[in-house]
């Protein structure tokens, strides 16, 4: 087995045990605790994830600058990346400490709940912790190729974390302490990181340099605030506009969406070295031919696998909900907006993957903030209106202007293709779209018990 497949589907089985686990865990919580609860600490965790706009796109320049010495052995160079990478996210860290700190003097009161400063707390820890110990290894082991290292591990944790939640709210226990256990098998991951790291490369983080080692270092930022944006905007606005309610009628859709979208990122995220890889070498024919099939796969998957989401996606949360009436979970037009957006975001990422391993920030930088701008604008005006929906408008909207120029950039810029190859390859995701939704609703999936869900759904998928 090549190292490419390896780390395709090491990548794929850790997101495939993410969306198990991410199915049990959540259920276990509305079961014993209520959507209340559930809702209220999806909103801390998402403003939480403010802090990754921090980072200012240095998470993304790192692996774009890491391909060349990789590919020409410069172990001094590499570490001279890291000690630059270790700089700012240790300064991230002492920023993300102080924004936790302020959150937790402000949010129990605006939210009327004081037990919610030591969620914040509890699950600020653990972004800390990150921020300071590991990252840059992480991307240096993802850029070598080697990823399926990091994957492994992450599917252990996940199964571990899972495991021990799940037992400890059926025990009875305090979602405090069922959060605190998390967290910290969550931070247990960086040692092995660690470790794997020194004892793979010649490397040393505390290396001096004159120079800086990362030329783009602060190119990445719009593109890294319109991804927070384009990802986030949604609960936030929902958090501060509507009920913690239909925040949780929010989590439980975008639990389903986001764990499918996570095994096309891991796809995407492991075939990116790849991508930079033929990019250092400067072969244009073999870099055009690979991107070729890579883009067909992932529009084919894409087509096929959202295009069954939105058929059956309701009758799943009508299952996965039974017998929960604090809230209504059954929105089929918020479904249908959610499943469209992410599609297009899954049909969009080989195109931004070429963009992030061919370092060309700067010159995609104004895409990224007028979809930034489109999903705030469209999102918080509509909010106003349709709640659910309004934010979900706005999403689609961003997520398709993205897709369209990012197709057309990479082809000019970067292939040097036609540009109608991609407007072909969207006429047959057309097509395809098509066939799919007649099917849907000649055999329209019956929602019973979920061992029957499965059978049907896998039954009307074929």
């Amino acid at each position: 087995m090549n190292v490419q497949t390896k780390n395709t589907l090491c990548s794929v089985l850790q997101h495939i045990t993410a969306i198990v686990c991410g199915l049990i865990l959540p259920r276990e919580i509305l079961s014993h605790y209520g959507s209340e609860m559930n809702g209220m600490v999806h909103s801390i965790s998402q403003f939480l994830s403010y802090t990754v706009l921090l980072e200012m796109g240095i998470g993304a320049v790192i692996p774009a600058a890491l391909y060349q010495p990789l590919e020409a052995g410069d172990f001094d160079r590499i570490s001279a990346i890291l000690s630059s990478g270790y700089r700012v996210f240790r300064r991230i860290a002492g920023i993300c400490t102080v924004y936790i700190l302020l959150l937790t003097a402000v949010f129990p009161a605006a939210a009327g709940v004081p037990s919610s400063a030591w969620f914040i707390l509890v699950l600020g820890l653990g972004t800390v912790i990150h921020y300071l110990f590991g990252k840059p290894e992480s991307l240096l082991i993802v850029s070598d190729q080697k990823g399926y290292v990091l994957y492994g591990l992450g599917t252990a944790a996940t199964l571990l974390s899972t495991a021990v939640q799940v037992a400890l709210i059926r025990g009875g226990n305090p979602l405090i302490l069922v959060r605190l256990a998390g967290t910290l098998l969550s931070i247990g991951q960086i040692a092995p990181v660690l470790l794997y790291a020194r004892r793979h490369y010649r490397i040393s983080v505390k290396v001096r340099y004159t120079e800086e080692p990362i030329p783009q270092k602060w190119n990445g930022i719009a593109q890294h605030v319109a991804y927070f944006i384009l990802e986030n905007t949604d609960v936030i606005l929902l958090s501060l506009f509507t009920a913690f309610r239909e925040v949780s009628v929010y989590s439980v859709y975008f639990m389903v969406i986001s764990g499918v979208r996570r095994i096309f990122t891991s796809v995407t995220y492991s075939i990116q070295p790849k991508l930079g890889e033929l990019r250092a070498r400067g072969d244009g024919a073999a870099l055009n031919s690979f991107f070729a099939g890579f883009e067909r796969g992932i529009h084919v998957g894409t087509v096929l696998v959202f295009g069954g989401l939105g058929i059956f996606l309701v009758p799943f949360v009508q299952v996965y909900t039974e017998g929960i009436t604090d809230a209504n979970y059954v929105r089929p037009a918020f479904a249908a907006l959610m499943t469209a957006a992410y599609g297009l975001q899954s049909l969009r990422d080989p195109y931004d993957k070429l963009i992030l391993a061919s370092g060309h920030f700067r010159q995609t930088q104004n895409n990224y903030i007028i979809a930034a701008a489109l999903n705030l604008g469209v999102s918080m005006i509509a909010v106003q209106f349709w709640g659910l929906e309004g934010v979900a408008l706005g999403t689609l909207l961003a997520m398709g202007y993205q897709m369209v120029y990012m197709s057309l950039y990479d082809s000019g810029k970067i292939l040097f293709r036609p540009e109608w190859i991609p407007a072909k390859t969207l006429l047959l995701d057309a097509g395809l779209l098509a066939v799919i939704l007649l099917a849907g609703w000649l055999l329209h999936p019956a929602a019973a018990d979920i061992i029957r869900w499965i059978l049907n759904s896998v039954f009307r998928f074929i």
